[in-house]
């Protein structure tokens, strides 16, 4: 995110020195994959990322499947339901890093590695470092991720909640070809997303009670693959795991500000949420956007002129991020809990039989909500 952030500033003028305290994860070790709305990528055209992906390096998608384990409604939004072309892309997140690094190079950002104890905030802005290292910046985007020391430095406030879960990541080969389709299941250990990635496997990512992870780690490879079989009630054929799964707990955080003073969050520093949706990257990327784009209205650059800035961004950004996080939380309860009167059961046949109905959900998944999808 903070190497996104550095990408639109520098392209609209802005001196941009990008600070980096982090240790970077080999490579070959981040499996992780993006699901990226149709307006990320647009996002990322409109900047001349896109290209720099190509078809082999983002797994572009026009339908997403969704159904309760044994229930006998699957509903299948698609493109199609709000007049677009695709619902999303699929990227490896090293695959974006990569590409984002080397804009970062030819933008000609510099990059500093700095510890955070050595950030003092003076009257004109922030001094990084010391001695004849140290530099001046007027504005610090704090966008270091979920654990943000900085976020907890400055003392900004955070509503958070546990949800006592935690996800397992793999990696999947399949014996039947899936498509391009992502799929997501509702199971009674909780709910599981198929996401096909751009190399011809298959992501898995399989929230569940925290207690329940721990002891499916250390189930044998049989074992899980026949768990994930069931699960998905033999959907592809034969599963088969590609590497031990991993796991990582999950909560939910929402900064009660965004901003501080010449201080401003973004990305996971300001929000988390569920993994269930794929939804987290395509939020920041929006933090993003509506950042770059104040400051470049923000006129005479004076210190008034940046205070409104940040309010405006503070205003838009957590409004409508407290709107997603609300709508998602509402939707994970609904298939978490048994359908007992039949309500869900009800709706899902509505969304599956009428696409009228299902065209607020695809507008809000894509992040489309009126604007012009982009064409592959």
């Amino acid at each position: 995110m903070a190497r996104l952030l550095a990408c639109f500033l520098a392209q609209d003028g802005h001196p941009v020195v990008l600070l980096d305290h982090l240790p970077n994860a080999p490579e070959t070790e981040d499996t992780r994959l993006y699901a990226l709305s149709p307006l990320s990528l647009q996002i990322l055209e409109t900047h001349g990322l896109y290209s720099e992906l190509g078809p082999k390096r983002c797994r572009v998608f026009s339908d997403l499947e969704i159904w309760v384990y044994h229930e006998p409604t699957r509903v299948r939004f698609s493109a199609s339901d709000i007049g677009g072309f695709l619902l999303g892309g699929l990227v490896y997140a090293r695959d974006l890093n990569r590409v984002l690094m080397e804009r970062v190079s030819e933008l000609g950002i510099p990059t500093h590695r700095f510890d955070p104890d050595q950030l003092e905030r003076t009257s004109q802005g922030w001094v990084i470092g010391t001695g004849d290292a140290a530099f001046q910046a007027s504005l610090l985007v704090v966008a270091e991720g979920s654990h943000s020391r900085l976020r907890e430095r400055f003392r900004i406030p955070v509503e958070t909640r546990d949800y006592g879960e935690e996800a397992l990541t793999f990696g999947l080969a399949t014996e039947h070809d899936l498509g391009s389709t992502p799929r997501q299941v509702f199971t009674p250990w909780g709910p599981l997303g198929l996401l096909p990635a751009p190399d011809g496997t298959l992501s898995g990512v399989w929230s569940m009670p925290a207690v329940r992870a721990r002891e499916w780690l250390n189930r044998s490879a049989p074992s899980f693959e026949a768990l994930l079989s069931e699960a998905t009630e033999g959907m592809g054929g034969r599963l088969s795991l590609l590497a031990p799964p991993r796991s990582f707990p999950l909560r939910c955080l929402h900064a009660q500000t965004y901003v501080g003073d010449r201080l401003a969050l973004a990305g996971d520093a300001a929000h988390v949420i569920h993994p269930f949706a794929g939804q987290g990257l395509n939020l920041g990327f929006l933090d993003a956007c509506a950042l770059a784009d104040d400051l470049k209205r923000s006129g005479d650059g004076s210190e008034a002129a940046l205070r409104r800035v940040l309010m405006r961004y503070d205003r838009r950004r957590r409004r409508e991020n407290q709107k997603f996080l609300l709508a998602l939380e509402g939707v994970r309860m609904l298939f978490r809990k048994p359908d007992l009167l039949g309500l869900r059961a009800l709706m899902l046949g509505a969304l599956a039989q009428v696409a009228l109905l299902r065209r607020p959900w695809v507008r809000r998944a894509t992040g489309s909500q009126g604007r012009r999808l982009l064409v592959p």
